[in-house]
Order: C-alpha cells, then sequence, then structure tokens
C-alpha cells in the first residue's frame, strides 16, 4: 500500500475497518480514507476512477477521497474520517 500511496501521489492514506481490526471474513475489503490535493474542486464521483484503475492488490477496495481542507474538517467531527484516524492504521 505504501507503493500504492506514493504512485498515486497521495498526501494521508488511512485503512479503516476490518482489515485495520484483524477481523477479516473471506468477504472482507480494504476501506481506504485518501487525502490529495488532486480532488480539490472535483465531484465525489470524480476522485476515485482512477485509484480503481490503479489498484494491484488482490482485495476489492473501497475509497473515499477528499481534499485536506475536507479531511481536516471532517475528522474534527463524529464522522467515519474521525473514526477512521482514531482507530484506523496510517500509511
Amino acid at each position: 500500500m505504501r507503493e500504492f500511496k506514493a504512485r498515486n501521489n497521495i498526501a494521508k492514506l488511512y485503512l479503516f475497518g476490518s482489515m485495520a481490526s484483524g477481523k477479516i471474513q473471506k468477504w472482507s475489503d480494504v476501506d481506504l480514507i485518501v487525502v490529495a490535493e488532486r480532488f480539490r474542486g472535483k465531484g465525489l464521483l470524480d476522485r476515485a476512477p482512477s485509484l480503481y484503475m490503479n489498484w494491484n492488490l488482490d482485495y476489492p477496495v473501497d475509497f473515499l477521497c477528499y481534499a485536506p481542507e475536507e479531511f481536516d474538517r471532517l475528522r474534527k467531527q463524529v464522522t467515519i474520517v474521525r473514526e477512521a484516524v482514531e482507530k484506523g492504521i496510517e500509511i
């Protein structure tokens, strides 16, 4: 995942959910919060497609993509972002 982070110019990457907690099941996917400058000004649906195209690990993945200022705001509120920062793993 560090290589994925570097290759995609990601400022912050958080693994959360079952993979981070160690409660992995056969149907588990990789849940990632991605923070990058390039998401600034883009609609939510326009942010993740290039990440999916570059994903090369053998697990299905879900991306939550934020510009840095969105991430900073959401991590202070009661949101999935805050939970991921508190309970997840920063890559």
